[in-house]
């Protein structure tokens, strides 16, 4: 395939970060902090707080307007409002300057051109490098013309890269791509963002990846230096954009039945395509990301969500929402360190969310003596018990002859190798009700300064923990403050897939599991009442069987 040698590195360098948050590269960095509101989240500080309350009035807002307009959805008057909001715009601003591009270009005629002469048009070179900001600063969550997708040829090399493999067992199709080949094909991907292209998406990203791992000599992405309009980017930020692309790409992929392979297996292709593979592909990904750019909140965002799907990543339902809590509350430290108010909102629900279900594992029983005691147990480290581990018991009690009592017990399961994740009898899970108050009360302030120029949808519609939260803040799933500590409604994760949340095509109410129409199969509903009004209305006029 040509020959290997050990690619040239940014180590010890300063690159120009594109991405626009806080964006230092330092891998052992810690999650920053803004003062202490969040300071209860820190791995240190995760532990048993039996005398901590929180008394401020829920913040409790309406939904979001699910509908989202193609461009200029910020206010003028708002668009310095806030940091995020100002990203945003610099991502808008930049696929305006794509439109103009596009305009201003005499058209080829061709869709698909030689990636040789693509390389030698400085005007489709600044394309690709915007195509690529634009989204990746903005997480996707730009709003994009459908035209402008199609305005310009794509590589056609592409066409090359016939299958699809197993991120672990893949290897090159293409027999050389450099460094200005990988940016002009890594936004070919990004463009092919419309249904039913997503595998060839992935294809391409698959193949990128293919040769980044591949320490070819050929890929030295020091030479996009030389480069007047991929001056400013460097190896770091494209890994990473990369992985965001696999991911996205791969989620759709996984929520969508009809282009997910299902059983018998025929091919390596339909391996790539099946559920456990997509899902160990975006944690591949999701793990590149937290590599190449530590500093940002989305690797620990992505991981998070593999840990939620546990029907088909193999992990216990309780451990996972453990991991899924840990990450999350990542995730939440460094949007808040990059001043970034769509993961600040979006992980404080999900930090909620997993509170709720058992994400932080308090375990409550009475000892012997009568006394109640709560006891924060370890799901994720190894059950192997040693000497040390006794001091690391995080034992809330009344009195220290309880303390003792409760360490007595743990230490008799650690010796005894009791699964941490079985309760025995008289153990029930519980929910501390102040840290799910508080930080639901931090998301909420986050998530109006997103709301306030338009784009609160984005935040409903990424979490899966909205409804769950707020029907339990509500009293829906168990008593309502003042008590401080409340009963886990629901232990772990359910294993069931995540479909993804889209509308009802009748009031707009978005849900992860809605009810098709069995005759035209084109419209969904949430609830039996919508899919009557919508008949009387609409429907029994448009209703044609599906073939």
């Amino acid at each position: 395939m040509g020959r290997k040698n050990k690619r040239k590195t940014n180590k010890g360098r300063d690159p120009q970060p594109l991405l626009l948050r806080n964006n230092n590269s330092n891998s052992n960095s810690k999650p920053p902090t803004q003062g202490t509101r969040l300071a209860f989240l820190e791995k240190s500080k995760r532990q048993v707080s039996i005398n901590a309350t929180y008394n401020e009035p829920l913040i409790l807002p309406k939904k979001p307007n699910m509908t989202l307009d193609a461009m200029g959805v910020v206010p003028p008057k708002k668009r310095t409002a806030t940091a995020t909001a100002e990203r945003l715009i610099r991502a808008i601003e930049m696929i305006e300057d794509i439109e103009k591009l596009q305009a201003g270009r005499v058209p080829s005629g061709e869709d698909l051109v030689d990636i040789h002469a693509l390389m030698a048009d400085g005007s489709y070179i600044r394309e690709c490098v915007l195509w690529i900001r634009a989204y990746i600063s903005s997480d996707f969550r730009v709003p994009c013309k459908a035209h402008l997708l199609f305005g310009s040829p794509l590589p056609s090399c592409w066409t090359h890269i016939t299958s699809l493999c197993p991120l672990e067992d893949n290897g090159p199709q293409l027999m050389r791509v450099d460094a200005l080949s990988f940016v002009i094909l890594l936004a070919a991907a990004i463009r092919m963002a419309s249904p039913g292209r997503e595998r060839f998406s992935l294809q391409i990203v698959h193949e990128l990846h293919a040769h980044a791992e591949g320490n070819y000599d050929w890929l030295d992405f020091d030479d996009l230096r030389r480069h007047e309009e991929t001056k400013g980017l460097d190896e770091a930020y494209l890994r990473f954009a990369t992985a965001w692309v696999g991911i996205k790409r791969a989620r759709a992929l996984y929520r969508d039945r009809d282009q997910r392979t299902v059983l018998p297996f025929q091919s390596r292709d339909d391996v790539a395509t099946q559920s456990k593979s997509l899902l160990r592909s975006i944690e591949i990904f999701a793990g590149e990301q937290r590599r190449y750019l530590p500093n940002s909140p989305v690797g620990h965002w992505n991981s998070g969500w593999v840990s939620s799907q546990t029907k088909h990543n193999g992990r216990h339902p309780w451990a996972a929402a453990v991991d899924f809590y840990n990450q999350m509350a990542d995730c939440c430290l460094l949007a808040d360190g990059a001043d970034d108010d769509f993961y600040r909102a979006a992980a404080g629900v999900e930090i909620a969310m997993s509170l709720i279900i058992g994400g932080k594992p308090l375990v409550g029983y009475a000892v012997p003596s009568g006394a109640k005691v709560q006891v924060l147990r370890d799901l994720i480290a190894n059950n192997d018990w040693d000497a040390d581990r006794e001091m690391k018991l995080n034992i809330g009690a009344p009195t220290p002859a309880a303390a003792r009592e409760a360490s007595a017990k743990e230490r008799r399961r650690l010796l005894e190798g009791v699964p941490p994740t079985r309760l025995e009898h008289g153990e029930t899970v519980i929910v501390p009700h102040w840290e799910v108050s508080r930080i639901w009360n931090f998301a909420m302030e986050a998530y109006a300064r997103v709301e306030g120029f338009g784009y609160g949808q984005c935040v409903y519609g990424e979490t899966s923990g909205w409804d769950i939260v707020e029907s339990f803040l509500k009293g829906q799933h168990g008593t309502l403050v003042p008590q401080r500590y409340v009963t886990c409604p629901q232990v772990g994760f359910k294993g069931t897939r995540d479909k993804g949340s889209w509308p009802c095509d009748f009031c707009g109410k978005v849900e992860s599991d809605l009810k098709q129409c069995s005759v035209c199969k084109k419209v969904q509903y949430c609830s039996r009442d919508c899919q009557k009004k919508a008949w009387k209305a609409t429907h029994k006029h448009e209703c044609i069987p599906a073939k």
